[in-house]
């Protein structure tokens, strides 16, 4: 019987080599030596061990490749859809006009951010005349553009104008927590009061606001309280620490 010098294990009768460190087994005293020297013929091992799935991992970048190309052909097919189904039912291009602008509004704000993860800037100048193009064809497709200019636009920018302000503060907050979600709920703050007092204009012809104060005095409260919790307490000790949880 053979055994490894090194492990002190037993090992097979015809083991040459120890399986868990290599070394070339010995025989026990008790035993006989192998009758030919052929028997200790060295075996080759792999210089290094590879992965086997290693290249079936992807990248970063390729799965946000992969991520728009899914999203591009699933709503390609969504787009087709409905214009063949409208095409056949009606022989004109009629609702579908409308999914049309949807659907890619919805590519854009959807599939556009996986390309441009890193580069906000030219997203933001891309969806931004892209949305109002949007709102302009909606208009266009229902027969009346009356609301396009006193409604439509004004909060399509406002929105865009939020969106353009609230993303750079957050992103530069060296500590993110309760301060991003209270400059969140500023932005909306502001959106209702946009939305009410647009909406005021449009229907009565004279400016105001009058639920959004609702809202106002709801979140502006919450939004200090929120800036106080994170510069105040939350940068010195931590809320457990604090009451001791």
């Amino acid at each position: 019987m053979s055994f490894c010098p090194r492990c002190k294990v037993s090992l097979a009768p015809d083991a040459l080599w120890c399986p868990l460190c290599r070394e070339r087994s010995v025989l026990s005293p008790d035993s006989t030596a192998p009758s030919s020297e052929s028997a200790y013929t060295p075996v080759s091992f792999a210089a290094d061990v590879r992965d086997a799935e290693e290249r079936e991992r992807l990248t970063p970048v390729e799965k946000r490749l992969l991520v728009f190309e899914l999203l591009t052909v699933v709503y390609a097919i969504i787009f087709v859809v409905t214009f063949g189904v409208d095409l056949v039912y009606h022989r004109a291009v009629t609702w579908s006009r409308f999914t049309s602008v949807c659907v890619i509004l919805l590519w854009l704000y959807s599939a556009l951010p996986f390309i441009l993860v890193k580069k906000l800037w030219i997203l933001f100048a891309v969806l931004s005349p892209s949305t109002v193009l949007a709102v302009f064809l909606w208009g266009v497709f229902t027969g009346s553009l009356s609301w396009f200019l006193p409604l439509g636009l004004p909060l399509t920018l406002l929105v865009e104008g939020l969106v353009a302000a609230a993303v750079p503060l957050v992103g530069l907050q060296k500590h993110r927590g309760l301060n991003s979600i209270a400059v969140i709920l500023c932005a909306l703050a502001v959106l209702c009061t946009g939305i009410d007092f647009f909406v005021s204009l449009f229907f009565s012809g004279s400016p105001g606001i009058s639920w959004s104060l609702v809202v106002l005095l709801s979140i502006v409260p919450v939004s200090g309280f929120f800036f106080y919790l994170h510069y105040r307490i939350m940068n010195r000790a931590s809320l457990r620490k604090l009451f001791r949880l």
